[in-house]
This record gives structure tokens, C-alpha cells and sequence, in this order.
């Protein structure tokens, strides 16, 4: 029996061993390689052999750059905003969803159409329409009357400006999260609390919303992990201006890096640090969500 228990053990490790493989290759392998690299002072055009070994210079380099804090600035901006926005909006239209008996499909498919479009597609549409000179938002404002809005322009109001192509194109990911918790949650309970008078607050409040904080805590979590990652709606739309009102963490790194100073060890050590960031960011999150759900 033991023989057999070994054996069948030393057959798991080797079913296991493509994956541990691949996960090497493609995982481990390249952050320690970008770690190093970190290290670093690496001017790509010069050639991959032009490195000087610097020790944490690049780090702390980030401390004392402005433009690296300004994009963070902005980055944690647009992700708050967002999210909040996101998940209002998704957990209303996913109760309206739920409670719609006809033409529920029809609305949910115009919900998941914005979620099939690509980042890029997606920022260069509403660039068009944004448009300050010929774009169709400003354009439904003049048939109303109201001023035209410098959309793209105005560094007061950019920033929502990518918020709201955000909350357009990833909102349907929040209303799906949401609409399947609800949708998992056994009639009984609500026709038990409808039968004891409850109205559709009270519904919510001690029945859907208690059954919804596991959802809720998925969802809160993947977005802001999104939107902290934003890159392309800040590139596509407004490039990061004006006066760099508007450029996002991951888009000061890229600049840096292979997007125009190919300062390579730089832009990875600064790609370090804001993952990291972003894991802190992440968890303080997740510690206000288990907060709240204990009161």
C-alpha cells in the first residue's frame, strides 16, 4: 500500500511538472530578470550590453520624481472615481435586470456589447466624439443650447473625461458580477420575507445585500485592480495631456520605457514599484470591505 501511495505521488509531481515548467518560463523567470534588470542603468538604444550595475539608484530615483507622483495622483483619481461609479451604476441596472420580466436578454446584450470592443477601439471612438470642434457630444449640447465643452483640453475636467469612457465600456462587468448573485440567491428567501411584509428596501438591506457581499468583494477588487492598471483609454483619448493632467502610472512607465526615452531599468523599477503599490492599494481595500461587512 505504501509502494502504491508513492508511486501514484511521484506520477501527481509529474502530470504537475509541464505546468511548474511553463509557470517558470513565463512567470518566475521574467520578474526575476526584471528585477535584476531593475538594478540597472540601461539605455536600450545603446545596445543590450550597455548596462552599469547601479544598486537601488533607479528606486530611489522614483522618490524624487514629480511627473512619476503627479501620474500616481491621477491614477489613484480616476480608479476611486471610477470604481465608485462603476459599482453604484452596476448594482442598480443589475437590480433592474433582475426584477425585468420581458426583454431582459435584449438589455442585458446591449450591456455586454461595450465589454466585446478592445481598449483601443474603444478610446479612439469616444476621442471622435469627444471632439471639441466636431465631435457628436458637443454637438447634442448646441442642439440643447449649452456651451461646448473642451472635452480633451480643459486639464480641470480631463480626468473624468477617461473616467467616463471607463464607466461606459467596463461598467457591464459589475452589472454581470452583481446579476449572477442575485440570480443564485433561492426565491424562498424573498417570497419568505415579501410574505412577512418586508418592503423592496428591506429586501435588499437583510436578504440580497448580505447575500451579495462575497460578489460585491470579487467585483470591488478585479475593477480596482483594472483600473489602477489603466494605459490605453489614457493614450488613446488624451495621450496623458493636457500638461499631463491626465497621464496614469502606467503610461509615465511605458514613455520611459519602450514608448520614447528607452530608459529600460528605470521604467521596470518604477513597474516594481507600483505593482506593488497596487497589491497595498488592493488589500486596504479588501480589509474596508471585511469592515464593513462585519458591522
Amino acid at each position: 500500500m505504501s509502494k502504491t501511495f508513492k508511486k501514484s505521488k511521484r506520477i501527481g509531481y509529474l502530470y504537475t511538472l509541464p505546468s511548474v515548467i511553463i509557470m517558470f518560463l513565463f512567470v518566475v523567470y521574467p520578474v526575476c530578470y526584471g528585477a535584476i534588470t531593475s538594478l540597472y542603468d540601461w539605455d536600450w538604444v545603446a545596445g543590450i550590453d550597455k548596462k552599469t550595475f547601479i544598486g537601488l539608484k533607479n528606486y530611489l530615483a522614483i522618490f524624487q520624481d514629480n511627473y512619476f507622483w503627479n501620474a500616481l495622483k491621477n491614477t489613484v483619481i480616476f480608479a476611486v472615481i471610477a470604481l465608485i461609479i462603476e459599482f453604484i451604476l452596476g448594482l442598480c441596472v443589475a437590480m433592474l435586470l433582475y426584477k425585468t420580466k420581458h426583454g431582459s436578454l435584449f438589455f442585458r446584450t446591449i450591456l455586454i456589447f461595450p465589454l466585446t470592443i478592445s481598449d483601443m477601439v474603444a478610446a479612439i471612438m469616444w476621442r471622435m466624439m469627444l471632439d471639441p470642434s466636431s465631435g457628436v457630444v458637443n454637438q447634442i449640447l448646441n442642439f440643447f443650447n449649452i456651451k461646448s465643452v473642451d472635452w480633451l483640453g480643459d486639464s480641470k475636467i480631463v480626468i473624468f473625461t477617461i473616467v467616463l469612457v471607463e464607466v461606459w465600456w467596463m461598467t457591464g462587468n459589475i452589472v454581470l458580477i452583481m446579476l449572477s448573485g442575485l440570480q443564485s440567491m433561492p426565491v424562498e428567501q424573498l417570497e419568505s420575507g415579501q410574505l412577512d411584509g418586508a418592503n423592496s428596501w428591506q429586501l435588499f438591506k437583510y436578504l440580497q445585500w448580505p447575500h451579495l457581499r462575497g460578489f460585491a468583494d470579487s467585483a470591488l477588487s478585479l475593477r480596482m485592480i483594472d483600473l489602477l492598471r489603466v494605459f490605453a483609454i489614457s493614450w488613446a483619448v488624451t495621450g496623458g495631456g493636457p500638461n499631463r493632467a491626465s497621464e496614469v502610472s502606467q503610461l509615465y512607465i511605458y514613455v520611459n520605457g519602450l514608448g520614447g526615452y528607452f530608459d529600460i531599468g528605470y521604467s521596470i523599477a518604477m513597474a516594481i514599484f507600483f505593482s506593488i503599490f497596487v497589491m497595498i492599494i488592493v488589500d486596504i481595500l479588501k480589509r474596508i470591505i471585511r469592515i464593513g461587512a462585519d458591522k
